[in-house]
């Protein structure tokens, strides 16, 4: 077992690493916690040559779990406000909806469809993966066996065909 320097060493670690992927200070001490204790449940030995890496890696894939799960959340969270405007009463907010704003929501959603059909298929592969999925870019990547650069270029081509298709 490592001597308590190595392991408040290995600790700090840990922690500035998930500060610099943007982890509040508490929020990185209980991913650093949870590592810990995900990798002693899984039997590793802290002296073993692989249990640092190991050990970020368990900590990264904590991180991106609870990124995944606020990300949801606030999706949820919009989703609700945006079903509790539109179910509020009417007459205080806007008595109905223009007549013609329907259509341009339809004329809009009609072109958005096109434009994604017709975009090449690893790049709507990308879009749909990030925007439907929730897929983070390294996701994506490692998904379409590309680089998250090739990631980042498929996205930015999807969106700005997106909003030529709305500019049409």
């Amino acid at each position: 077992m490592r001597s308590d320097p190595d392991l408040g060493r290995l600790r700090g670690d840990l922690m500035a690493y998930l500060r610099r992927r943007d982890q509040g200070a508490v929020d990185a001490e209980d991913v650093v916690q949870e590592a810990f204790l995900r990798f002693q449940k899984a039997g590793h030995d802290l002296s073993a040559s692989d249990a640092r890496p190991l050990l970020f890696v368990i900590a990264r894939n904590i991180q991106f779990d609870r990124w995944k799960v606020a990300a949801r959340e606030a999706r949820r969270s919009t989703a609700d406000d945006v079903y509790a405007l539109d179910a509020g009463p009417r007459a205080v907010s806007h008595p109905s909806p223009r007549a013609d704003q329907g259509l341009i929501d339809r004329q809009n959603l009609a072109a958005a469809s096109v434009a994604i059909r017709n975009m090449p298929p690893k790049t709507r592969q990308a879009f749909l993966l990030h925007r439907f999925e929730g897929c983070t870019y390294r996701q994506i990547a490692g998904r379409l066996g590309i680089s998250v650069s090739m990631v980042e270029k498929h996205i930015a081509e999807a969106l700005r065909r997106l909003k030529e298709s709305q500019d049409d």
